[in-house]
Formats: structure tokens, C-alpha cells, sequence
């Protein structure tokens, strides 16, 4: 963990983390669509499909992915994942879209690595309590902080892929120099000008030389 933390500070090609990342959660997909061909009451599926797309999916385009066979839904999810990206890097340029996948990426790991040492500190207080089932507590230990850095590893793919896969940009209109002056406009703020104030337009001049001209 820490070595993949400090290797993405580092890289210049943290697009193939996520490029990866996405991969892999893809083939997991295929690999729970498979088990609920065969088990039609799994729910397992149908929720992670949902976790990763976030709000964005909605019923009919859900019904549509999983109607699909297993190359065209990873086309389908990598394609709206590539879009999204695209987007972003359209407004922002390449170097800040990059950016702020590194910085996602980076808080991704840290909140995910400060939860998981809280999980180990709960387990360390109460697999001692093992011993009375005749089991040994530090055997149960190493299992089960296995079990948890597992599902760490996991859930960090998948909460960094699910951030990119709805992150949007939103651009502000700039303000245009009409609206700051309605902005600052007297007869609205309820002010009076006087003469050799600056003018409030912002064009540097004295009011009684500017708007205030008689």
C-alpha cells in the first residue's frame, strides 16, 4: 500500500493505474453477471453495477448493460468511463486532468488506509475473546486482518474508479464587466456617489468624469 502510494506521488502515467483498476472491476462484474445467470436471486451484481455508476445509471440504461454479452458491457462501461475523462481533459487540459486523478487516487488510499487501521485496532481488543473456542487468537488475528486488507485493496479500486466514472467539471461563467457594474451600481446597493470617488464601473476614472457625467 504504501509503496503504490508512493509510486503514484511519483508517475507521470497514473492514467494506467485507473486504466487498470477499471479492468479488474470490469472482469469482476462479468464474473458476478455469470453467477447470477445461474443464481437469479443474487443481488450481488446487480449492486456493485450500481455502486460504480453511481447516479448516473439510470433503469433503462441499467436494463441495457446487463442484457449485454460480456464484450460489449466492458465496451459500454470503459467507453462511458473514456468519455468522462475526455470531458475533463477538454476543460481542464491534460497535465490537470492527470492532476486531479493523483490527488483522488492519493486521498482514496489515506482514508481507506486510516479506516482499515481502525478495523485492525477493534480486531486486535476482541480476538483475544477467540481463546474460549478453543481457537487461537493470534492464528484468527492473521486471518482475519488478511481478510480485511483484502477487502481494503478492493474497496479502494472501486471508490477511486466510481469518483472518475462521475466526476464532472463545472466551468463558471466569467463575469462579464456589465455585471459588475449592476453589481456595484448605487441606484441597487443603495448608495451615494460622490463626485471624485473612484467610479464604481472599475474603470479607474472619478465618478463626476465617468458614470457620473453630467
Amino acid at each position: 500500500m504504501f509503496y503504490q502510494r508512493k509510486d503514484a506521488m511519483k508517475s507521470n502515467e497514473i492514467l494506467s493505474y485507473s486504466e487498470g483498476f477499471l479492468n479488474e472491476i470490469i472482469d469482476e462484474l462479468i464474473q458476478l453477471k455469470i453467477q447470477k445467470i445461474k443464481d437469479p436471486k443474487s443481488n450481488d451484481f446487480n449492486n456493485r453495477l450500481k455502486s460504480l455508476m453511481g447516479k448516473s445509471l439510470e433503469e433503462k440504461k441499467f436494463t441495457e448493460l446487463i442484457s449485454l454479452g460480456d464484450k460489449d458491457f466492458r465496451k459500454s462501461i470503459s467507453d462511458q468511463f473514456d468519455n468522462n475523462r475526455d470531458e475533463r481533459t477538454k476543460i481542464l487540459g491534460e497535465n490537470q486532468s492527470k492532476e486531479i486523478e493523483k490527488r483522488i487516487l492519493l486521498q482514496s488510499i489515506d482514508m481507506n488506509w486510516k479506516s482499515h487501521i481502525q478495523y485492525l485496532e477493534q480486531l486486535r481488543q476482541v480476538v483475544g475473546l477467540r481463546s474460549y473456542g478453543q481457537r487461537d487468537p493470534l492464528i484468527e488475528y492473521k486471518k482475519e486482518a488478511f481478510d480485511l486488507f483484502s477487502n481494503l485493496l478492493e474497496k479502494l479500486k472501486l471508490d477511486y474508479i466510481k469518483v472518475l466514472m462521475n466526476l464532472k467539471v463545472v466551468v463558471q461563467p466569467q463575469k462579464t464587466k456589465e455585471d459588475n457594474v449592476k453589481k456595484n451600481d448605487p441606484k441597487i446597493i443603495g448608495k451615494k456617489m460622490r463626485r471624485n470617488e473612484p467610479c464604481y464601473c472599475g474603470s479607474g476614472k472619478k465618478y463626476k468624469y465617468c458614470c457620473g457625467a453630467l
